[in-house]
């Protein structure tokens, strides 16, 4: 079936690209999903670590564990600032936002599920019980991750967009 030219939403010969300045936007939309869910999730394991009591003491005081909620931290705030940067970018119409995109994609997806998994792991078995919104950002986290390419599909993409 053939589109008349009236009928075209743009220029002829252009659609790959209007396409793919899409599919940019919405990971950065996405990226920043996770972020805010990985700040929720962040918010919620420290409480938790500070009220629980194991031993007597709060679980916030173990070394290990404040060790892993520091490195909760970090991937959060790493994704802050690559989320931040990239949605800069695609709004300035920067040529390379396509590449910074599958980048911030496989980067946010990784942290995203590390501080996923972590909060699970801290809260033990609560943290997939519908009692709590831990479970559920967990989930989120994870169909984020498979949208638009899952992490590891834009690192190939992102290494070949250097060659």
């Amino acid at each position: 079936m053939q589109v008349p030219a009236s009928q075209l939403l743009g220029t002829e010969g252009e659609g790959v690209a209007a396409l793919e300045a899409c599919r940019d936007r919405a990971i950065g939309a996405l990226c920043a999903e996770a972020v805010g869910a990985m700040s929720e999730l962040n918010s919620v394991t420290l409480e938790y670590a500070k009220t629980r009591k194991q031993f007597g003491v709060a679980l916030g005081t173990f070394q290990v564990l404040q060790h892993c909620m520091v490195d909760m931290f970090i991937a959060l705030e790493e994704s802050v600032s690559l989320t931040q940067h990239l949605n800069l970018t695609l709004a300035a119409g920067e040529p390379h936002g396509s590449k910074l995109a599958s980048g911030a994609k496989s980067k946010v997806g990784y942290a995203a599920r590390f501080v996923a998994e972590q909060a699970i792991q801290l809260h033990g078995g609560m943290g997939m019980s519908d009692e709590l919104n831990v479970g559920h950002y967990f989930k989120r986290i994870a169909s984020i991750n498979v949208q638009f390419g899952d992490p590891t599909f834009h690192l190939m993409r992102y290494a070949h967009a250097n060659q």
